[in-house]
């Protein structure tokens, strides 16, 4: 039996955990500091030094997306490695959802309220560090812009938590909060080894490296 082992965001934990107990898995999976996820540089390079010491794997599967290009010119050094052909994390959710994810929104899960909770930025600690007045002018400034938040509903926790947390500050922006449906299939997919064009695999010895990267389009493989 071929040895597989994935390396997974945080933010995907609950996701990629609940798919592993619905279509099985016999590898490794291991998740990443958190504060990684704000860092694409050391988020890139920690990735990279995985691949490179990874001597026993057959196949590494990264549940990691672009983030930032956190995944772009990763070299598969010792076996070939499979990423999602998504952006970020946002888009390994929504995948099969069938919806377009609207621009110049905010999204959250549990896992990102409590990345949230853990930040500088968290509503309530800067609340008693600086006071109501300076709390709120700061984030006004902050999220200036930004108005439409959207929860994504994956199944896996309790969404009223979620909104308690969050519905101070969209009520602060004046905004609006909308939840969105996160199938998640591309965890299914790189999981279950039954790969589609949602996945990017790279042999041993490719690079996954930016063609004509626009914003939107995923990494491309190079030889």
């Amino acid at each position: 039996m071929s040895k597989r082992v994935i390396y997974s965001c945080i933010t995907l934990q609950k996701e990629l955990e609940n798919t592993i107990k619905k279509v099985g898995f016999e590898g490794e999976v291991h998740y990443l500091n958190v504060a990684l996820h704000s860092d694409p540089q050391k988020m890139h390079a920690t990735l990279q030094g995985l691949i490179d010491k990874n001597t026993e794997a057959d196949e590494i599967i990264i549940c990691v997306s672009g983030c930032g290009k956190a995944t772009c010119d990763l070299q598969a050094t010792t076996c070939p490695i499979a990423v999602p052909r998504t952006m970020d994390c946002i888009d390994v959710l929504l995948t099969g959802s069938g919806i377009k994810r609207p621009d110049g929104a905010i999204f959250i899960t549990k896992s990102w309220m409590k990345f949230m909770q853990n930040s500088t930025i968290d509503y309530g600690k800067l609340v008693k560090e600086r006071g109501q007045a300076e709390a709120e002018a700061t984030l006004k400034q902050l999220y200036k812009g930004f108005t439409d938040f959207y929860i994504i509903d994956t199944g896996t926790y309790d969404l009223a938590e979620v909104e308690a947390y969050i519905m101070p500050l969209v009520k602060l922006l004046d905004g609006t909060l909308t939840r969105l449906p996160g199938p998640y299939k591309v965890l299914e997919k790189l999981v279950s080894g039954n790969y589609d064009a949602s996945v990017i695999v790279v042999p041993q010895g490719g690079t996954l490296s930016i063609h004509e990267f626009d914003g939107l389009r995923p990494c491309t493989i190079k030889k």
